[in-house]
């Protein structure tokens, strides 16, 4: 039960609140003891030092210390006075005369094997106290048999009694019985009032910690699938805390399973669509060796068509693999700050022009550098990753513009503290409710992405990715029939 007690959160209370309410009681009972024999010694020495001082300045017993004590009882003086009345002893009383060298002469009804006797420096300093009338304390002396004496003293005046002390001792077994009794009775009812407080103690801990109880009992059942059962509030403030706490980690912990959950179901989704958009030109190019084996390689024109188509389905597979790689890259490698450094967008845009005008063709391709000093206008950023974002925006553009009346046109300002970089084009536009699924990967509008017409629907993700990784944001504006504008935001570098 002891090893139990000491294991558990209530043992170990009760425990401790018993080891000190016992020590403050050993305390207490140690004070009260030697604050009560001091107090009881005291006032025996006090009642004794005044009885000893009642007696005649010169009692009968010192008359003449020859005689023996009943014939001085019986001596009266001429005058008819008795100053030297009888004097009673109190039990266990012992009186006798010390001189300075510490001889002792027995007055009362005892032997000298009986007497208390203190050291000679004692007696010594005993003399010198009442030669300078300073009150000497009293001492305390054990016998052969192990009794405590109490020994005081008092001057004499006598002829025969000049150079002695009149010492009085009196036996204390009474007193001592009397402390022991109380210390006694003390150590009973101290011992009474840690049971009872070790009972109160296990009865309010059990009731102060039922709400512990109830708490641990709501956290074995938890569960993935209860993630959202909550701890109700508790009146404890150390208690409230801790439910405060448990209740911020189950709100983190069914975030992070969502978020598990959502990223598992994009990754089986990405795993879906990346299947089906690689067993697309898979199964062509198997669909025109077929063909081949079946005699198309004896007529050349048929053989030269076949070629061609399956070199195109390469490309756009070989297309497709790199575009999956470069997203699994993106996934995985966030840009360090190390990496990024101040890049000016105005001559990185103009150096590109040539490359995209033969990319568009026929369609015409214009740039508005919007800002007042584009060689101070710095961007932290990755000159390669800038280029494709710039690449994939125009070849959207292309692929949903006419090829003869098609217009794109790139425009660069500064809104406050950030560069705005926009694509725009002519083309036939995107409905409202497609537009937030375009940064999705493997995302087409059937009508305007078709495999023959564009990419796997990819470009625009990885699009979104580099821009974010740059501390950018993008967005699109479009309407059915009015063309499309991608405007992306970067954070004006200052050096």
């Amino acid at each position: 039960m002891m090893r139990r007690m000491q294991t558990t959160l209530r043992g170990q209370l009760t425990s401790i609140t018993l080891f000190i309410i016992a020590f403050l009681f050993l305390l207490v009972g140690v004070l009260q003891y030697t604050f009560m024999k001091d107090f009881l010694y005291n006032n025996k020495a006090e009642a004794l030092q005044a009885q000893i001082r009642a007696w005649p300045p010169e009692p009968f017993f010192l008359s003449n210390l020859n005689e023996s004590l009943n014939e001085l009882e019986q001596r009266t003086p001429p005058d008819g006075k008795n100053p030297n009345r009888p004097i009673i002893f109190q039990p266990g009383m012992i009186v006798n005369l010390v001189s300075r060298n510490g001889e002792p002469v027995v007055l009362s009804q005892h032997s000298e094997e009986e007497l208390p006797v203190i050291s000679a420096q004692q007696y010594e300093a005993l003399f010198q106290q009442y030669r300078h009338n300073e009150q000497p304390n009293y001492y305390l002396y054990d016998d052969r048999n192990g009794d405590t004496y109490m020994v005081l003293f008092r001057e004499t005046s006598g002829r025969k009694a000049s150079d002695h002390l009149l010492q009085v001792s009196i036996e204390l077994q009474s007193l001592q019985r009397q402390l022991n009794i109380q210390l006694a009775i003390y150590s009973v009812i101290a011992l009474f009032a840690l049971i009872a407080g070790f009972i109160l103690m296990l009865l309010s801990l059990r009731k102060a910690l039922k709400p512990l109880h109830n708490m641990i009992d709501a956290v074995e059942r938890t569960n993935v699938e209860n993630l959202t059962e909550q701890l109700p509030p508790m009146q404890l403030q150390e208690l409230n805390q801790l439910t405060e706490a448990y209740n911020n980690m189950l709100i983190r912990l069914d975030i992070a399973f969502e978020s598990e959950r959502s990223s598992n179901e994009r990754m089986r989704q990405f795993i879906a669509d990346a299947s089906h958009e690689l067993r697309t030109p898979i199964t062509s190019i198997h669909g025109f060796l077929e063909v081949l084996q079946r005699g198309a390689m004896n007529h050349p024109k048929q053989l030269e068509m076949s070629l061609k188509a399956m070199e195109q389905e390469s490309t756009r597979m070989k297309s497709l693999v790199e575009s999956l790689l470069q997203l699994a890259k993106l996934d995985n490698h966030a840009f360090e700050s190390s990496e990024l450094k101040p890049l000016a967008l105005v001559p990185l845009i103009k150096a590109m022009l040539l490359q995209l005008e033969l990319m568009a063709g026929e369609r015409k391709i214009s740039f508005h550098d919007n800002v007042s000093d584009s060689s101070k206008l710095q961007i932290l950023g990755d000159a390669h990753r800038m280029q494709q974002v710039v690449l994939n925006l125009v070849s959207n553009a292309i692929q949903h513009t006419d090829a003869k009346k098609g217009m794109i046109t790139i425009t660069l300002q500064q809104a406050g503290d950030r560069l705005q970089l926009s694509v725009g084009d002519n083309g036939s536009g995107i409905a409202e409710e497609h537009q937030h699924k375009l940064f999705q990967r493997f995302f087409r509008i059937d009508k305007a992405r078709t495999r023959a017409g564009g990419g796997a629907g990819l470009g625009l993700a990885i699009t979104k990715m580099i821009v974010e990784q740059h501390q950018g944001q993008i967005s699109v504006s479009s309407s059915l029939g009015n063309g499309t504008v991608f405007t992306m935001s970067f954070p004006i570098y200052h050096s």
